[in-house]
């Protein structure tokens, strides 16, 4: 061997990473505006308010550059920087990535982006997905600290001014309310129940969250230590109360809005509200906005399937938002229709409590232990676990479009999951009893938004199975062990005295028949009906599920109608959006818009 022979080091992730970002911002500066040294050709940008005043994503190379050379021109992008933190992560035997998040600034805002990178055949490493996202408009301050009072206590009169209403003070509610007020812009919560948290204290009582404490807490206030790492849905309730409370949020409990116009002259909102016992009060805002409840928007009524021969049934037929608790109902033959996560909660609790429990379960469930979850939410196995602004970035680092077209093999994505174990694998019993592990039904547009709520599958976990997914809290080991019987692959044909009578001619004797069946389907057209007449419900697009961007439609966005949102989803949505629904709406008050607000203004 000779001595003056050499060999090639490896690259680190971070050296990798830093020769990528000298491409891309050499890519970004070019006159012609090429990505292709920073890109892949089968390449997703998603933009958050960072390039576009709305949620983009666009695919493959060529449409990426068409899109984008106009905004990165206006916004001229500059000082970026390669934040700590920079990862590797192992899909399946063979696919690995690198993920990390850069900082840079634009003429209007501070921003992050989030790469995924993938090596090609040459051995170069590109961005296979690019997240980027303003995280703060230039000159606004932050309003909240550890240090100064939050919102002053509001004086209520019989008329009243804001910029902002948002109507529901759950989750999502508040936590708009939270990030406006940090902006500056006065906002009023409007609660047509008599108390904060009513809409989780009304849930069963064995409820808990599925996702650990450090990811649910919304902005600005953690949930306290003493929760415990999941969280029972009393704790969220009264997390809620005292959220509203320490920031001092103005909201009217036992609130309906009687009457709601819009004059498009002075772009503002007059709402007439009826409050339980008082006399009626008028608001005027310029923004508006519903957040609900996530499956009740609006309003939306349980699903009870039509079964014949109800009437002929012995024992008694509930949905399960009427279900409370197994000591409100004691030990008998009980059957729970459905197997999402409600229906497998339910019958835990029923079997733990001395009832005969069946599960009928028509569609595949994927199962997946919370070990994996909290694995799946982090990827930090082993490690500290960033900050949760930084976790919450890697956390979306793949466009939501990516669920549309499953890039991973089924059967890789399960031995991914398998080898977490012991119970983190997906019962292949309880996918599909008719099919093959690892075969799947076509995609549905439900499952498909459904699955979206919880972004982990975003990865890990098949979009295309449309009884979506249950997260274990223990139900699986019943099952498995014998103690609640599974009824699968076979339709429900009518009711009999005794129970249910199946297509293929079996019975299923039962006192109880639980339907966790889910909620009537809403459109956003019909939310805005349902809430603020039709008259407003005209100007709204007829959205739901995917659009031309490639986004879930008319959530956190524009909806069609000036000066009107939505808003909706579990916790960390509620949390990571809302901070984009309060830029958009500062954004529109600083006037940083174009006339047709497709387009920020060139400063």
């Amino acid at each position: 061997m000779s001595g003056t022979e050499t060999f090639a080091v490896p690259l680190s992730a971070d050296a990798i990473s830093s020769v990528w970002l000298a491409a891309l911002i050499s890519d970004l500066s070019s006159p012609s505006f090429t990505l292709k040294r920073s890109f892949t050709n089968d390449s997703y940008w998603r933009d958050l308010l960072a390039f576009t005043p709305d949620f983009r994503t666009l695919h493959a190379l060529p449409e990426i550059q068409h899109f984008f050379s106009v905004p990165v021109e206006l916004a001229r992008p500059s000082r970026f920087r390669l934040l700590p933190g920079v990862r590797q992560r192992r899909i399946g035997p063979t696919k690995t990535f690198i993920q990390g998040i850069v900082q840079f600034h634009t003429v209007i805002a501070q921003c992050t982006g989030v790469f995924t990178l993938t090596q090609g055949e040459d051995s170069s490493w590109k961005a296979w997905s690019f997240v980027t996202m303003m995280d703060q408009l230039s000159g606004v301050v932050d309003c909240f600290s550890a240090h100064t009072p939050l919102c002053c206590p509001a004086e209520w009169k019989t008329t009243m001014e804001y910029t902002a209403v948002v109507v529901g003070a759950g989750q999502c509610g508040l936590s708009v309310a939270a990030r406006l007020e940090n902006l500056g812009i006065s906002t009023l919560v409007l609660e047509r129940s008599s108390a904060i948290g009513n809409n989780w204290r009304s849930r069963y009582e064995s409820l808990e969250t599925n996702t650990p404490r450090a990811y649910n807490h919304l902005p600005f206030v953690a949930f306290p230590e003493g929760c415990g790492k999941y969280i029972p849905c009393r704790d969220v309730a009264d997390y809620l109360e005292n959220y509203q409370r320490t920031l001092g949020l103005h909201v009217l409990t036992s609130a309906c809005i009687s009457a709601t116009s819009y004059d498009a002259s002075s772009s503002t909102w007059t709402l007439s509200i009826s409050l339980s016992g008082q006399a009626s009060i008028t608001v005027t805002a310029r923004h508006l906005i519903g957040a609900t409840g996530t499956g009740t928007m609006g309003g939306a009524l349980p699903f009870m399937p039509s079964i014949p021969e109800k009437s002929s049934f012995l024992g008694s037929v509930i949905h399960s938002s009427e279900y409370k608790s197994s000591s409100c109902i004691g030990a008998q033959k009980v059957v729970v229709v459905g197997a999402g996560c409600s229906a497998h909660d339910i019958a835990q609790d029923m079997a733990n409590h001395g009832s005969q429990t069946v599960l009928v379960q028509r569609s595949p469930t994927a199962v997946v232990s919370r070990q994996t979850i909290d694995r799946l939410l982090t990827g930090y196995v082993g490690q500290d676990v960033p900050a949760t602004e930084i976790a919450d970035r890697f956390y979306v680092a793949l466009p939501l479009t990516t669920l549309q077209n499953p890039q991973y093999d089924t059967m890789e994505i399960h031995a991914h999951i398998d080898q977490f174990g012991p119970q983190g694998e997906l019962v292949s019993a309880r996918i599909s009893p008719s099919r093959p592990r690892g075969q799947f039904p076509a995609p549905s547009l439900r499952s498909t938004r459904r699955v979206c709520s919880l972004c982990i599958v975003l990865f890990f976990l098949p979009a295309n199975i449309p009884g979506g997914f249950y997260i274990d809290r223990g139900c699986a080991k019943l099952i498995t062990s014998g103690k609640i019987t599974v009824k699968s692959g076979h339709e429900i044909s009518h009711f009999s005295p005794s129970g249910l009578v199946f297509d293929d001619g079996s019975r299923v004797v039962a006192d109880l028949v639980i339907l966790a069946t889910g909620y009537s389907k809403t459109t956003i057209k019909q939310v805005a009906e349902s809430l603020f007449g039709a008259q407003v419900a005209d100007a709204v697009h007829e959205l739901g599920g995917w659009d031309n961007d490639n986004e879930l439609a008319g959530v956190w966005r524009p909806t069609g109608h000036d000066g009107l949102w939505f808003a909706e989803g579990d916790l960390f949505s509620a949390r990571f959006y809302s901070q984009f629904l309060a830029l958009q709406i500062m954004a529109r008050e600083m006037g940083l818009l174009s006339p047709d607000q497709r387009t920020y203004i060139s400063c």
